[in-house]
């Protein structure tokens, strides 16, 4: 059995140093490679940062009032019941709906370290506290990218639904397993909390950049391997509009990208239900954002990947609902 997992944990290092090393090779030698990661870290600088690290800082120094514990007790009513967590992560899923990727990931994580979520609460947690922004949704993609206020509402509404349908499902993990009874979080030992608040919020969206740039860079290599065109292939058979098909692919792996991409072909009866899909799934960049967090706190990742394939999914079906009522 030990040979067995030495072999393993041997293959996969080796085919993580293959990856490392020809993405280097890639880097040095093409200059689409060299692109998307000037790419990817334009994005991060221009939309990312600006959007997020207030928000970072913030439910930091707001984490460590007392306050924070009295409002958790009086929603653990509510959340114990329609998701099966406690107060704290009602707090939780306030942050991450006003504030977007992946801070609820962080929020959840941070509960967990603290000792206020237990082990399953923490995956249904994990599985609800994890959605985008209104701004990003109403504002970034509908106004902008659609050029569509209404298309921007549609989304949001539908995104909406599914969080807190998957919130809904989530609930049944582990049943059995009640709620930790909502505490103020226990004060640390530190007197400097706005120095450290705003030191984790800095290394937290260093890390969010580093993983926006490798992905962007990762989705390049895809591309001209002819990966992108193959699973777009595949996705013709949901339709034959190309930016559909392509705008799906690409947001399967960095969600804005493929919503450009989507964009570009206008908007159609299939168009908001991708977009909407792509949001709910987040990009695999995002959810390994998430990853990092609900990692460092050992909290399981599988059925994180299984609660954002189901957001995809249900986001997909209210999506294809609302633009056949209303676009």
């Amino acid at each position: 059995m030990t040979k067995l997992s030495l072999k393993k944990e041997n293959v996969k290092e080796l085919l993580f140093f293959t990856l490392l090393v020809f993405a280097a090779i890639a880097v040095s030698v093409d200059k689409n490679s060299q692109n998307a990661v000037k790419d990817g870290i334009f994005l991060w600088a221009a939309a990312v940062l600006p959007a997020l690290f207030p928000y970072l800082v913030i439910t930091s120094l707001v984490s460590s009032l007392k306050i924070t514990g009295k409002i958790a007790a009086a929603l653990s009513p509510f959340t114990e019941k329609a998701w099966g967590v406690n107060g704290n992560c009602g707090y939780a899923l306030f942050i991450s709906l006003m504030s977007g990727y992946p801070v609820g990931a962080k929020c959840v994580s941070d509960l967990k370290i603290k000792g206020l979520t237990g082990d399953a609460e923490s995956v249904r947690a994990a599985a609800l506290c994890s959605s985008s922004s209104p701004v990003f949704l109403i504002g970034s993609v509908g106004n902008l990218t659609f050029n569509s206020p209404l298309f921007g509402l549609l989304l949001f509404i539908t995104h909406i639904i599914s969080v807190f349908s998957v919130g809904f499902f989530f609930s049944f993990y582990k049943r059995k397993e009640r709620p930790v009874k909502a505490t103020p979080a226990p004060r640390g030992g530190s007197d400097n909390v706005f120095y450290e608040s705003v030191y984790q919020a800095v290394i937290s969206i260093l890390v969010v950049g580093g993983i926006i740039t490798v992905f962007y860079l990762f989705t390049e290599i895809l591309s001209g391997l002819g990966v992108i065109n193959a699973v777009a292939k595949v996705f013709g058979l949901i339709s034959d509009d190309p930016a559909v098909c392509y705008g799906l692919t690409n947001g399967l792996f960095e969600c804005t990208k493929g919503l450009k991409i989507l964009a570009g072909g206008g908007i159609s009866l299939f168009t908001l239900p991708v977009a909407a899909a792509i949001c709910g799934f987040g990009g695999l960049s995002v959810i390994m954002q998430s990853v990092a967090y609900l990692k460092k706190a050992q909290i399981k990742t599988a059925p994180f990947l299984l609660s954002k394939t189901l957001a995809a999914v249900i986001n997909f079906c209210i999506g294809l609902i609302l633009s056949a009522l209303f676009l």
